[in-house]
Parts: structure tokens; sequence; C-alpha cells
């Protein structure tokens, strides 16, 4: 259960644009620019404003891509489940809730909480405050300049900001990732 089940959308000075609330906001997509490497080493990532924002990435061309690309109408319902996705076993004495954060739609237990995406020309960073459990979870992505590689750069930080102390457990990643050398018509086959 979400406190605020509509979205809401400023430009702040520092010229990030957020949404709040972005799971609920119309569904919209970009590239986020990747270039590495003293000669531009092309890195692309694909982002969407539902689950945890990457849909896709990789280098050079959707053919050599680490995270299958998916166009936009996919990638809106897809991104939820076959991007990243975080799970958390939180414990508080003989008490043990699990809770996956920045997922509209589960079974299960329901949280109140709220959601922000942080959009500038650098970097993208979401978060997730669960108001019951007094816990936030933010991930900030963004890539790696003057390396003579492409890599994309993901963080996730849990905070307690709650006077509760807990255990927590935290499995993370993606659910399934392309082999090197597997084009983009050959995935489509298997």
């Amino acid at each position: 259960m979400n406190t605020a089940a509509h979205a809401t959308y400023k430009l702040e000075d520092s010229g990030r644009f957020v949404i709040e609330n972005y799971n609920h906001s119309k569904p919209f997509s970009n590239f986020f620019p990747g270039v590495a490497g003293l000669w531009g080493i092309p890195m692309w990532v694909f982002y969407v404003n539902r689950g945890q924002g990457i849909s896709s990435f990789g280098i050079e061309a959707k053919d050599k891509a680490i995270l299958e690309f998916q166009p936009a109408n996919k990638a809106y319902r897809l991104t939820s489940t076959q991007g990243f996705r975080t799970f958390l076993k939180v414990k508080s004495g003989n008490k043990e809730i699990y809770w996956e954060p920045f997922q509209e739609n589960l079974l299960g237990t329901q949280f109140k909480k709220s959601q922000k995406m942080s959009i500038a020309p650098h970097d993208l960073t979401i978060e997730e405050v669960n108001k019951d459990l007094g816990l936030t979870v933010r991930v900030n992505y963004f890539t790696m300049p003057e390396e003579d590689f492409p890599a994309l750069i993901r963080t996730v930080t849990v905070e307690n900001t709650s006077r509760k102390s807990y255990s927590i457990e935290m499995l993370d990643g993606l659910p399934v990732i392309v082999p090197y050398g597997l084009t983009d018509g050959l995935n489509k086959n298997i």
C-alpha cells in the first residue's frame, strides 16, 4: 500500500529531474550516456521508470548486450522481473520479514512506502522509503569515465532510519545475463 498513488515531478536547482512515486507515473524510457576510455569506448544503458530502472545495457551495439535489449513497450513490463532485483530478509528479535524494494505488484506483505527516481546527466538514483520498517534503500547507477573499458557501476545502500535494531540479509543482482558473443539474433531463438 503506497501512501501516495500518484506521481509528482520537479526539476531541482542542481539540474536533477526528480519523479516521486515513479512506478505510478506515465511510462518513459531513455538512454543513459556512457563513453569510457581515451578514445571513447561506447557503452549503452537503456532505462525506464519501472522497477529498478535499468532495462538493458551492453557495449558497442545491441548485439553485445549484457542484459538483453528490450524495446520500450516490453521494457515497461519486464524490467521489474528481468532487471536488477534486491531481496531483503529483515530480522528483529524472533520476527522475520521479507521485502523486495521497488516492486509494485507483488502478493504478500504490503508496506507503506514512497519511491523516488532522480535523473542527472551523469547518474540515475532510485530510492524507496519503507515507512513501516523504518528502512530506506537507495540504488545509484553511473558510468565509469576515463578508463580503458566501459562499465556501469551500481551501488546499493540500506539505511536504518528507525530506532529498532535489525539483522538484514540481502540478495541482489540480475536474474540473467547474456553470455559474451551471443548475438541478439541467436538470443531470440533460445
